[in-house]
């Protein structure tokens, strides 16, 4: 069946999205991703029983000198101390490369004395809940560096858990007889291009190193997913349901702003469907829409109540608000670029062309749903870019620039990741047949040029920490710092995903009906004619422009 094909494609995306977060984990140096130690002091705490910790003195928190007046608003609340096993216990400082662009990561190698064991972490005090698994891991840790290993593992299959569980949901399903195989494939490639775009390099750092910021980013596109897959014609089995109620409650217990994603991809759904529609449907289903809205409720609950329990959240400053909506403006485009790929301590840029490349994408991607898509469609991309700007300015303006953090693109990518995949989801709604072909192959251009990002993103960072900024560009023969088997193994490791990449846009690559030469060419061309016109889909009146797909399958 020529509709099948498409079906490996999903599959290979997944295989290399993983491929290259487990390829950060085990080649980025330990510490060097922003607030890694503390985050590593606090799954370790986790998975040994110490939930809470104990709160940090003020005076020991001010003694630092680390903070100023402004910020000690935020941490003096965030600080929390743990007691760490003696051979997994590690100082929770920046490393040594956060602030020197110039030296390598050979000064990583130094031991770090912590005098006592116990350890301050200024992240402590976020929800526990998906530090867990991390934790749980460490505790068959014998050092600190396994246990870094091991608690990257465990962040790595939670996010990579919540790509697949979000894949499914978007991908889940086949369309009804009546539709032509191309345009079927055609449509689900669109879906993938939408997908990869949202899981940037950015994204694969942040689920490769210890915490909860890949959980709350993939967590994010999973939740967008199973949105948009809840919102379309047909009616979710009772396992799409509760798939999308764990993943909508998963990542809603990842951060303390994790909940406000949550409610902004359920709210992109409700836009989709339109809000009687999205009631029915709630009615409909019955009990596997109650459990799905219920685990929902309480992972938005959990954070929500450990968050205020905490006293997380620091009052804004009215008087500062306009100073901090005009700073937010010029702090835009370094945001920008942080959402694709700004790694280590922010401070590890990558090639401006693959800045340009992932945003020329994007937006080519939003104009072509703005121009195919109908009424309806225009208001939901312009209120969800709408939502978007005024997210981030609130954001930075009111929490992040206040408290004299600056505002950092990660804060914002949760929503960000949004936008493709709602472009993609229109695209795959409102494109005429008569594109479907032209369409399918710019989506495979899409996947492959996001495997090219991917592994100059990767190679950028490599060389930062082998050599230094200033450092020669082939660093692999003679490096100042290489991870356990030398950079040549890992750079050929790293031609593994992307050829993987590379297989699953060869497998939803648009078949040609061309004419074979030969004596078998009459009879396949009026074979192919008669199906055609079997095969043509019927006009239905589809007044929401939702892909009627259904999960049966």
């Amino acid at each position: 069946m020529p509709g099948a094909r498409v079906s490996r494609a999903p599959v290979l995306l997944l295989s290399a999205l993983t491929c290259w977060m487990l390829l950060w984990a085990l080649t980025n140096p330990l510490g060097t991703a922003p607030d890694e130690p503390s985050h590593y002091a606090k799954a370790v705490a986790a998975g040994h029983g110490q939930i809470l910790g104990d709160a940090v003195p003020f005076a020991e928190i001010q003694a630092t000198r680390a903070f100023s007046d402004d910020s000690l608003r935020q941490v003096r609340n965030a600080y929390r101390s743990f007691l760490l096993p003696a051979d997994l216990r590690d100082t929770t400082n920046p490393p040594c490369t956060a602030l020197h662009p110039d030296v390598s990561a050979a000064c990583l190698r130094l031991p770090a004395a912590v005098p006592d064991g116990r350890v301050n972490s200024i992240v402590g005090a976020y929800p526990p809940w998906l530090y867990l698994p991390a934790g749980v891991l460490t505790r068959a840790a014998w050092s600190v560096h396994s246990g870094y290993l091991l608690a990257r593992l465990g962040s790595t299959l939670i996010s990579a858990g919540l790509l697949g569980a979000g894949l499914w949901l978007l991908l889940g399903g086949q369309p009804p007889a009546g539709q032509a195989p191309a345009g079927q494939r055609a449509r689900q490639t669109l879906l993938l291009a939408g997908y990869a775009l949202a899981a940037t390099p950015m994204v694969i750092f942040l689920s490769s190193q210890v915490g909860t910021s890949g959980a709350e980013v993939t967590g994010a596109i999973a939740s967008t997913a199973a949105a948009l897959r809840l919102s379309r014609a047909e009616h979710p089995t009772a396992r799409t349901w509760l798939i999308a109620g764990a993943v909508l409650g998963i990542t809603a217990l990842s951060r303390p702003l994790a909940p406000l994603w949550v409610a902004f991809a359920i709210a992109v759904g409700i836009g989709r469907a339109g809000g009687r529609a999205a009631l029915l449907r709630l009615r409909a289903a019955d009990r596997p829409s109650i459990a799905a809205v219920t685990v929902t409720a309480v992972g938005i609950a959990a954070t929500a109540l450990w968050t205020q329990s905490l006293s997380l959240r620091t009052p804004v400053l009215w008087d500062r608000l306009g100073r901090g909506l005009a700073a937010a403006v010029e702090l835009a485009p370094e945001s920008a670029r942080q959402a694709v790929g700004v790694f280590g301590w922010q401070s590890v840029p990558i090639p401006d062309a693959v800045y340009w490349l992932w945003g020329l994408l994007v937006a080519g991607l939003l104009l072509a749903a703005f121009a195919v898509g109908q009424r309806r469609d225009r208001a939901l991309l312009a209120g969800s870019l709408a939502v978007v700007m005024a997210s981030y300015e609130l954001l930075a303006a009111a929490v992040f620039i206040q408290n004299g953090f600056g505002m950092q693109g990660r804060y914002i990518l949760p929503v960000l990741v949004m936008l493709p995949l709602l472009a993609a989801e229109v695209l795959a709604v409102r494109l005429p047949e008569r594109l479907c072909g032209h369409a399918a192959t710019v989506a495979v251009g899409i996947i492959v040029m996001t495997a090219a990002g991917q592994f100059v993103a990767w190679g950028a960072n490599s060389h930062r920490y082998a050599v230094g900024m200033d450092g020669p560009l082939w660093f692999v023969p003679r490096p100042a710092w290489s991870p356990s088997g030398g950079w040549l193994v890992w750079l050929l490791l790293a031609c593994l995903p992307v050829v993987v990449t590379l297989a699953a846009a060869q497998s939803c690559r648009p078949v040609r009906a061309g004419r074979p030469h030969g004596p078998l060419s009459r009879r396949y061309r009026a074979a192919g004619a008669a199906e055609s016109v079997t095969t043509r889909p019927a006009r239905t009146h589809n007044p929401g422009g939702m892909l009627h797909w259904d999960n049966s399958a």
